[in-house]
């Protein structure tokens, strides 16, 4: 039986109280360890640091999740986002990696996942990139800036070293890791997958009984997105900052009949979004969530150029595998090109005005032309990259190359 240690760099709060967050099914360590257990038959650990100074073991769904101790560094997190540090999540992978437990580390650039590196740099591995941006130019007017860029560079010596296999979002880090870098270990663009046995489109009736419960009529046009940023209260990079205008756009062509529902956003930006309409929620539990983008007519995510490094976006790939059409830049990280025209718009980054007017003109045309787009056409596009089943083969694929 192969073996997996899946690695998260920091702590995730609980959605209710008294559980493991990885009860409800979040971390990509866990959701990643949950499908090679289930579809690929691993002996699978999730661990990440935890919030306290003792160890927690649970077994979840046949994966041993694990926190360990941690101390936190930066409280206010003025220098880090992610500040716990805990020695012992080293020590535990160093352990199962010595036991014969391939070591899966998500992003790449975290101060922990910097640490697990160093501990096991002469053992194979597979790293996962999660959207972190490689160094930029040096601001030296800016301490905090300097700081982050420094800590970037010192990780980037530790990434050269690396022997195994980079599962990355995209073409541009690929390009950074291979032209840039030179590192050793092979590059593959691999997203993170979703589980389409789960995610399907919903009967009229069901999307009909879904949207009553929210007030959204049977006719409406639900429009539906996600601008949650882990750990901010903004998305800015995700565009919410531009909601208010498409909406009131929108409104003025197709009147009362437009509604948007906004998922991830934090106050006072959520009260600002129902004062003119728009339907909020701070946090869903998932199977909430993917219920109310089943019901939906139309994905949008008008990202700016901040996103460039996070790939297609887990959120759009959901979207996809419920066959709504999406309306988003991000889709040019999907791989066939030239069906793109069957998912929906790819639109420039909304970084400027014209570029916001060209996006409203794109999600106006899926509007208007929505029943254009196959729910199951757009499916099965997206299942061919972005099930855990593919997850599973291209991941047994890069064990082979360890």
């Amino acid at each position: 039986m192969p073996r997996v240690v899946s690695v998260l760099h920091h702590p995730i709060p609980p959605l209710r109280p008294g559980r493991l967050a990885e009860e409800d099914g979040l971390g990509w360590h866990f959701r990643s360890a949950r499908a090679l257990a289930r579809y690929g038959g691993y002996e699978a650990i999730a661990v990440r640091p935890g919030i306290n100074r003792e160890s927690t073991i649970k077994v979840i769904d046949n994966v041993t999740v694990v926190l360990t101790p941690s101390i936190n560094l930066s409280p206010s997190q003025r220098i880090w986002k992610w500040s716990h540090v805990s020695t012992a999540l080293t020590e535990l992978v160093k352990d199962a990696v010595k036991r014969g437990f391939i070591p899966y580390i998500h992003e790449y650039r975290a101060l922990n996942s910097e640490l697990v590196i160093r501990k096991i740099i002469d053992y194979p591995m597979i790293l996962q990139h999660h959207g972190s941006y490689p160094p930029s130019g040096l601001n030296l007017k800016n301490s905090l800036s300097l700081i982050k860029e420094f800590s970037k560079r010192r990780r980037d010596y530790y990434l050269r070293k690396v022997r195994g296999v980079f599962f990355v979002l995209n073409e541009r880090e690929k390009h950074y890791l291979e032209e840039t870098l030179n590192v050793d270990a092979k590059v593959i663009v691999r997203t993170m997958a979703v589980d389409f046995n789960e995610l399907k489109p919903l009967s009229e009736e069901e999307k009909i009984s879904v949207r009553k419960n929210i007030g959204i009529s049977e006719d409406a046009i639900a429009l539906i997105t996600y601008v949650g940023v882990f750990g901010e209260e903004f998305g800015g990079i995700k565009g919410t900052q531009y909601l208010f205008r498409i909406l009131r756009e929108l409104r003025l062509r197709f009147g009362d009949k437009v509604a948007m529902i906004v998922t991830g956003v934090g106050e006072p930006y959520a009260t600002a979004l129902r004062r003119i309409g728009a339907i909020t929620y701070r946090l869903l539990p998932h199977r909430d969530y993917v219920k109310l983008v089943a019901a939906s007519d139309v994905y949008l995510l008008p990202a700016t150029s901040g996103y460039s490094y996070g790939g297609i976006g887990v959120a759009i790939i959901e979207a996809l595998a419920m066959g709504i059409p999406v309306v988003s830049p991000t889709l040019r990280d999907f791989p066939e090109q030239d069906r793109i025209k069957d998912l929906g718009v790819m639109t420039r980054y909304v970084d400027d005005e014209e570029a916001l007017r060209e996006f409203i003109g794109a999600l106006t045309y899926v509007i208007e032309n929505r029943g254009r787009y196959k729910p199951w056409v757009i499916r099965e596009l997206a299942r061919k990259y972005y099930s855990w089943e593919s997850f599973v083969n291209e991941f047994n694929n890069a064990v082979k190359n360890l």
